[in-house]
Formats: structure tokens, C-alpha cells, sequence
């Protein structure tokens, strides 16, 4: 079953008009929320974003955070995952009508839910930086937004390099995100996570939200950066891929091997109750 409108519905019998305009025009922003444990992780993370992304989008979406969780638990609990660990996708979309210039601003959603396999930890050794997929600052960059065709691309260069992760820069040159994930550089030693800066053009990640809010709990600082890659190149450095889904190292860009990264794996697991 998925929410489609409020409406609980079989998911093969949905469709989506021609003039929709998340498919028309990607005028729309998504969310991946996970459950585990009988919980819905980083809800307040995941609501805090939705809040943005309908302000910056002007969107009418008459929602409360209460509106948004139990609606969740609900299509859980249809599907049968309430003791399981499990995937959902949150798209919300201008609702039909105009061209590029909307005719208004109230908004439609969908939700859908599906059983998920806790992935292994993984220490990528095949990385390297994407050549043909370059970020930049927007007013909207910092959002999950339906149009994610940077990453798409990322995601097929990476596939046809043969690489486990590629690393994205902004048009300076500076390290911005992974192909699906924030990055995180650990100084372990001195007790500082560093992440790239939001003027590169990375999405503000519901990982990265969390550590902003949670790092101080962990006797951690955070900061942001702007890094050009070779200053990830340091044994007090390691580096990390965080999502909601996935915490991952990196052991090499190319052949130049970075900080080892065991410990950080533990801590992030930690931190994160994975």
C-alpha cells in the first residue's frame, strides 16, 4: 500500500496525471526516512527540512510534524513493517497548473514504504573525483529536490569508472559531497568532525543536521570547511560517507591512501545508534 493524497491506496493502481508538475518541471522536494528499532530515525531532522524545503518552494502544504509522523506510522503499520526495518519515500509536488510560472502553490504528496536490509559498513579502496559533474550555490541547493539529475550523473560516471564512490567538487575546486551522501573529514585526535561548507552547493543532509545539533553530546566540535582534496590527504584525517541509510570510509582517493578510519566507524555508529 502507499499514501497518495491522504488516501491509502495499492501501489499499482496509482498514476500520476501528465501534467504533474514534479514530472514536468521537478517542482518538488523528497525525503528517504528510515525505521529501525521501532522508531522513526531523525524525525525531527527529517521535518525540519520538509519546513525549509516547503518555505523556500512557497508551497502550500497544510501539514503539522504530528500530521507528518502519524501518517508514517500509519502506512507502517498497513504494510505490515512495524517490527521490521524499513525504507519510506516522501515526495511532495506543486499540485498541476501553469508552465514554468505556477498558477498556485497548494501541493500533493505520495508515500511509499518497503521493507529494508540494514547494509554492512563499508571501506571503499576503488574513489575517485567526478570529471564531468560540478556543484554550485543555489537558493534551493541545500534541498532534496525532485530534480536530483546532478547525482544521477554521478552516480552512472561512478558506475562506468568502475569506482565504489566518486567525490564531488564545486566549480572552485572544492570538495562538496559524495554521490549520495555528506562527507565528513575526522580529526579524531583533537575531537573535530569537519564537512564541507553549504557554499559549495552540497544538500544539507539530515546526518549533517544531526551532528550539528548532537556533536557536543559526544565531546565533539563540528565544523564547516572548504577543502580542496589534497587537504584530505593527512593521517590525522579520515573520511566518511553518511547518510540516513549508510555510514561508509574512505581508505583511498585513487592510489593515495587516507586515515585509517576504523575507530571513526565506531564512533559514528555510536553516535548515530547504528
Amino acid at each position: 500500500m502507499i499514501n497518495y493524497n491522504g488516501s491509502l491506496i495499492p501501489s499499482g493502481s496509482a498514476s500520476l496525471e501528465v501534467s504533474n508538475r514534479g514530472f514536468q518541471y521537478g517542482d518538488g522536494i523528497f525525503e528517504t526516512i528510515i525505521f529501525r528499532k521501532k522508531e522513526i530515525m531523525f524525525l525531527d531532522e527529517h521535518w525540519e527540512r520538509i519546513s525549509e524545503g516547503i518555505m523556500d518552494l512557497k508551497l502550500n502544504f497544510p501539514f503539522t510534524k504530528k500530521d507528518f509522523q502519524h501518517t508514517l506510522l500509519e502506512l507502517l503499520e498497513v504494510n505490515g513493517l512495524m517490527g521490521q526495518s524499513a525504507r519510506m519515500k516522501f515526495y511532495i509536488w506543486r499540485k498541476a497548473g501553469g508552465l514554468y510560472t505556477p498558477e498556485h502553490h497548494d501541493a500533493e504528496f505520495l508515500l511509499t514504504a518497503d521493507q529494508a536490509q540494514r547494509k554492512k559498513l563499508l571501506k571503499f579502496d576503488k574513489v575517485g573525483i567526478a570529471d564531468t559533474i560540478f556543484l554550485q550555490k543555489t537558493a534551493f541547493s541545500h534541498l532534496k529536490t525532485i530534480s536530483a539529475l546532478p547525482y544521477v550523473m554521478a552516480g552512472i560516471e561512478k558506475k562506468e569508472r568502475a569506482l565504489e564512490e566518486v567525490l564531488l567538487l564545486d566549480h572552485d575546486g572544492y570538495v562538496a559531497e559524495a554521490s549520495s551522501s555528506n562527507l565528513y573529514f575526522l580529526d579524531l585526535s583533537n575531537r573535530i568532525i569537519y564537512t564541507p561548507s553549504l557554499q559549495t552547493g552540497c544538500i544539507n543532509g539530515v546526518s549533517r543536521r544531526y551532528l550539528f545539533k548532537n556533536a557536543k553530546k559526544f565531546d565533539l566540535e563540528i565544523k564547516e570547511v572548504l577543502w580542496l582534496p589534497e587537504e584530505l590527504i593527512s593521517d590525522k584525517i579520515s573520511v566518511y560517507t553518511i547518510n540516513v541509510a549508510d555510514i561508509n570510509c574512505i581508505q583511498k582517493i585513487y592510489t593515495t591512501k587516507l586515515g585509517d578510519c576504523t575507530e571513526g566507524l565506531k564512533l559514528f555508529e555510536e553516535i548515530f545508534s547504528w
